[in-house]
């Protein structure tokens, strides 16, 4: 793996999104940012930023993100996908979606944020 890894965080909210993003580059990643699943989608299929791991909000559209994991799943299965927002609608549909399923809530912390992610992209190594 050449330079920092990469972190595309999916969430409409440009209040959560921005900040969020803007510390986890502070952090030392590389940070990918899409409003929906389908602007997720169609950047990841450009191919034009190799993706590590997708944080995505799975409360504003459930049927829409958890669509977009499956096709990540199938598509790039090398590409950890955490998935947040209300868990409880989200463990309800998840199933095997992802590999620790719903793991974050908001708002979140963008600490806890961080170590979930560390911790994810370390079991690669």
């Amino acid at each position: 793996m050449t330079g920092p890894q990469c972190v595309l965080v999916v969430e409409a909210d440009i209040l959560v999104r921005q900040p969020l993003a803007e510390y986890l580059r502070e952090c030392g990643f590389r940070v990918a940012e899409a409003v929906n699943a389908a602007e997720a989608r169609a950047l990841l299929e450009a191919g034009k930023l190799p993706i590590d791991l997708v944080l995505a909000d799975a409360a504003a559209d459930a049927d829409a993100v958890f669509g977009f994991a499956q096709w990540m799943r199938r598509a790039q299965p090398g590409v950890d996908v955490v998935l947040a927002g209300n868990p409880l609608r989200a463990a309800e549909q998840a199933g095997e979606i992802c590999n620790d399923g719903p793991a974050l809530v908001k708002p979140y912390d963008h600490r806890l944020v961080l170590e979930h992610i560390k911790r994810l992209l370390a079991r690669r190594r």
